[in-house]
């Protein structure tokens, strides 16, 4: 219970935060931040899933499947990545049209990484493995010392 609690919260603000992001004034600024959060959420989870790996924790058909979602979650990371610096260069050249149609399209793109991170967290948990907890880095270095 307390686990799918401290799951919940971070992709609760992942799922709302194209919503929130249509009502920022700047668009672009809070778009970058919402890419690093995403890249972080993810690198974490892939550190977590390397590190049950390389204690067996992980089969290497599981490894397989987490790439595969991991790969999903790339490209689409990749593509809004791509569509924020589209929207940068369509920004300063002031066309407005062009501008709005690159904002939908990067709403829409952004959209799909809490998507894509909540299957990887619930592939995880269907391994039988624990999430990690996403805000507290030291217990997950205590866990490290004590794998070893």
């Amino acid at each position: 219970m307390k686990q799918n609690q401290r799951l919940a919260k971070p992709t609760i603000i992942l799922l709302l935060l194209p919503l929130l992001l249509a009502a920022c004034d700047n668009f672009e600024r809070n778009t970058f931040q919402a890419l690093k959060l995403a890249k972080a959420e993810y690198e974490i989870l892939q550190d977590h899933a390397a590190r049950a790996y390389v204690h067996g924790r992980l089969t290497p058909e599981q490894w397989d499947l987490f790439a595969t979602t991991g790969n999903r979650f790339i490209a689409a990371h990749t593509l809004a990545a791509d569509l924020a610096e589209s929207y940068r260069r369509v920004l300063q050249s002031g066309n407005e049209n062009q501008q709005q149609q690159l904002q939908q399209r990067l709403q829409q793109a952004l959209a799909r990484l809490p998507v894509v991170l909540a299957d990887i967290h619930q592939l995880i948990r269907s391994f039988d493995v624990e999430a990690p907890a996403l805000a507290d880095p030291a217990k997950e270095s205590n866990h490290d010392r004590n794998d070893q």
